[in-house]
Order: structure tokens, then sequence, then C-alpha cells
């Protein structure tokens, strides 16, 4: 573990917005967003189940401690607590309205960063930051990283995504950029939010937490491409879910995979 944060520069400079705010974002889309893809056929939905599918497989988090930051509305609270009854669960977000929208229990709710919460030595046995990285500053992150370092448990593990910077979506969202700011795709969506945006290629990920954990397990997730998936999406569906099948996250599907997803334990 690191005696004191050193802040991680990625290799290439990410691809950015015009600055936003994310707490205001998130708090604007809060009353719907529980609802936002629920349901509804489509990429989306498919890609935020199999999100929490891989991020929970194989878990066995009864009577454990855990954690999710940046929890939003509480999907993966909902997803868990049916086959986990028994867990401890608290939840975090700096989104106070999507707090107030959400499916935990209010009593296990945190409001702010987590490194400002007072929580003594407390430990926990899974730690989950999903969908979230991609918001924070290269600063903000860093002290993210040491406090889960911090307060994972020995055998404890800490789940995370990361978007993938070196997805073929990446690139064409990155070309498309201009016709959609013009297009203005109207309220809700990242791209036309101003929010500054921070995608990681896969040696980015690993310099940055490999001098504090011991990654475990790599998945490629959401094997959609844009603008095909908004166009074909239940084909785009058929062709993701073949690609996920593929355990891992191999140098071929990585540019097929819009974000990664890491398993890591404290060292």
């Amino acid at each position: 573990m690191l005696a004191a944060a050193t802040v991680y520069m990625p290799r290439h400079q990410r691809f950015t917005r015009t600055m936003g705010d994310p707490v205001q974002f998130f708090d604007d889309l809060a009353p719907s967003y529980g609802e936002r893809y629920a349901g509804k056929p489509g990429f989306h939905d498919y890609y935020f189940g199999e999100r929490l599918a891989k991020a929970t497989e194989g878990l066995q988090l009864d009577g454990r401690h855990v954690l999710d930051i940046g929890s939003g509305t509480g999907d993966l609270y909902a997803a868990l607590q049916p086959r986990f009854p028994g867990m401890y669960y608290l939840a975090s977000d700096v989104s106070p309205r999507m707090l107030e929208h959400s499916k935990v229990p209010p009593g296990q709710r945190m409001v702010g960063h987590i490194y400002d919460q007072d929580i003594g030595d407390r430990r926990f046995d899974a730690i989950f930051m999903l969908g979230v990285t991609t918001y924070m500053e290269p600063t903000e992150l860093e002290r993210n990283l040491e406090w889960v370092a911090r307060h994972l448990g020995p055998s404890g593990l800490f789940i995370v995504t990361f978007t993938n910077r070196h997805a073929v979506d990446s690139w064409v969202r990155r070309l498309c950029k201009p016709m959609l700011n013009a297009g203005s795709a109207g309220k809700g969506n990242v791209l036309t939010s101003g929010l500054r945006i921070h995608q990681y290629a896969h040696g980015d990920i690993r310099d940055l937490l490999e001098a504090r954990f011991r990654i475990t397990r790599w998945d490629a997730l959401n094997h959609t491409i844009f603008p095909f998936n908004r166009l074909f999406p239940f084909l785009s569906i058929r062709v993701s879910r073949s690609l996920a099948s593929v355990p891992g996250a191999p140098w071929w599907l990585r540019p097929f995979s819009s974000d990664l997803m890491v398993r890591a334990m404290a060292r």
C-alpha cells in the first residue's frame, strides 16, 4: 500500500467535454432514473443487466459487509438483497436526490464522497464502484482508491468498472460529437450534458490499481457500437450476448467492449 496518494495521470489525454457538474446532472435525472431503462427493450436495459450479473457472479455475501460507492438509485442493492438478505449493506452517492429515490433503506445511505464519511476503521468484504469512474476527476479517483484500499477487508473484493478508451464505440462517439451537439440529444444524455468524461485503456487501469490492489479478474462489458446499437438494438444485443460469453477481457475483445470491469483484492 502507498504511504501517500500519488496522482496517476493517463498516458494519453482523455476524451473530455466541457466541464459540467455531475451532482447537478444526476440530481436532475433522479426522479426518473430508476425506471429509465427498466423493462424497456434495447441495449441499455441489456447492458445494465449484464453489468450487474457479472459484477455479482459467484459472490457469497450473506452476513458480509458490503459497500456501494456511487450507488445511484440502488439497482445493485435490489439485485443483491433477495439473494443475500443477511448482508450488511451501505450505499453512498454524491447526488442527494439519487439517494432520495434509492431502493436502499434510508438508514443505510450516505450522501457525499465516501472519503469524507466518518466510519472509523470499518472494513468491508465487498466494495463496488460501478459506472462512476467515468465522471471522477483523477485526484478524486485517487482519493477513492486510497480509501478503498484502507477499508477493504483482508479477503475482500473490490469490483470497479471503467469506460474503455480504446473501444470502437468510444472512437465513433468522439467522431460524432459535433453532430450530437448540433442535434442536441436532450436532457439526460451524457454525451450532450457538458459532463467531463474520463476513459481508460487496459494499461491505464492496470497502472492505476496495481500499486494498491492485486487484480484477480477482468471482464469486458457492453459489446455494442454507437449508433448501430440505437438503430438495430435487437441485433446489437444478439451479437453482444454472444461476445459476453467469452471469459475475461482478451486483447481482441477489448475494441468491441465499451467498458472494462476489474475484480481486485487489497495487497
